[in-house]
Formats: C-alpha cells, sequence, structure tokens
C-alpha cells in the first residue's frame, strides 16, 4: 500500500509538472508562431482545428478507458484493441480528408486543402499510440507518461518553428518554399 501511495504521488506531481511544461510551451511557441507568420497563415490551422476538434473526441472510442480499468488484460486483446484503434484512426483520418474539400469551400480558401490533408494525418499517428499510452496507464507509470508528453511538446516545437522562417528566406530570395 505504502508503494502505490508513493507511486500516485510521483505521479501526480509528474503529470502537474508535464501539464504546466505543456502548457507554456504550447503558449510560447503559439507567440513565436504568431510573430513568425502573416496573421492569414497564422488563421488556416485555426480554420482547420475548428472542425478537426471535434472529431478528436472520438479519437479512441473509450477503448484505452477499457484497457486501463479492465481486471485482466491478454496481449492478444492489447493487439486488437491496438489494430481497432489504427483502424479508428484511419477511418477519422479519411474523414477529416473527405471534409477537405467543403472545409476549403466553406472559408472560401483554398490553401486549406494542404492544411487539412496534414492535420488528418494525426489521427493515424494518434492512433497508433493509444494502446501504448493505456497499457503504460494500467502500469501506473504516470511518471513515463509525462515524459513522454513533455518531449513530444518540445519535439513539436523545435520542428514547427523553425519551418516558417524557412518559407519566409525561401520568398525573400524569389524561389518557391519547399
Amino acid at each position: 500500500m505504502q508503494d502505490l501511495k508513493g507511486k500516485t504521488i510521483r505521479g501526480g506531481l509528474a503529470r502537474l509538472l508535464a501539464l504546466g511544461t505543456g502548457f507554456l510551451l504550447r503558449l510560447g511557441s503559439l507567440i513565436v508562431l504568431a510573430r513568425l507568420l502573416d496573421p492569414k497563415d497564422f488563421g488556416l490551422l485555426g480554420m482547420v482545428t475548428a472542425f478537426t476538434g471535434v472529431l478528436g473526441l472520438f479519437r479512441d472510442f473509450g477503448l484505452s478507458s477499457a484497457a486501463v480499468q479492465r481486471v485482466t488484460v491478454t496481449e492478444d486483446q492489447m493487439s486488437t484493441l491496438f489494430w481497432i484503434n489504427i483502424f479508428l484512426g484511419a477511418l477519422l483520418g479519411l474523414v477529416v480528408l473527405g471534409m477537405a474539400p467543403a472545409i476549403a469551400a466553406f472559408y472560401h480558401e483554398p490553401r486549406l486543402l494542404g492544411v487539412t490533408a496534414v492535420l488528418a494525418s494525426g489521427f493515424l499517428f494518434n492512433a497508433a499510440g493509444i494502446q501504448h499510452s493505456a497499457l503504460l496507464q494500467r502500469q501506473m507509470r504516470f511518471t513515463a507518461l509525462a515524459m513522454i508528453s513533455v518531449v513530444s511538446s518540445i519535439v513539436g516545437v523545435v520542428t514547427g518553428i523553425p519551418l516558417p522562417r524557412s518559407d519566409r528566406r525561401a520568398a525573400r530570395s524569389g524561389r518557391k518554399p519547399s
């Protein structure tokens, strides 16, 4: 029981620190991106996330909670849940991809087709990690989950912020951005 109490306290503190760090990273990256991007370009992502955010609520259909709360879960069951999540992630990604022309038409902005396609791929990537996160939760490895959250936020910020700068350099030199 003492070990459970210690794991819970450590996990809670790690989760709290991860949430705070994630918030500060997102806030900082939004501030930097708002300065680097033109306001019109910055708004493109917001236009698409208004639609994808709703579908994000259905990203695992509660399957990860079932895996965490069940008394025993076999390897076969975890494998089956993983592949179901992959299927659902691909399905949601295809739904978003199918919505791309409607979203672009709704906002009268053809550039939203590409933005929507990129965000649609996120559903598949997210689906690939859902059961792994559930397994870590089940094992009460909250510190590991917190570290994964922080590292993924850092990787996102470190890769996301230089991209608009390379587009600006390309625009100044007169060539198309890559």
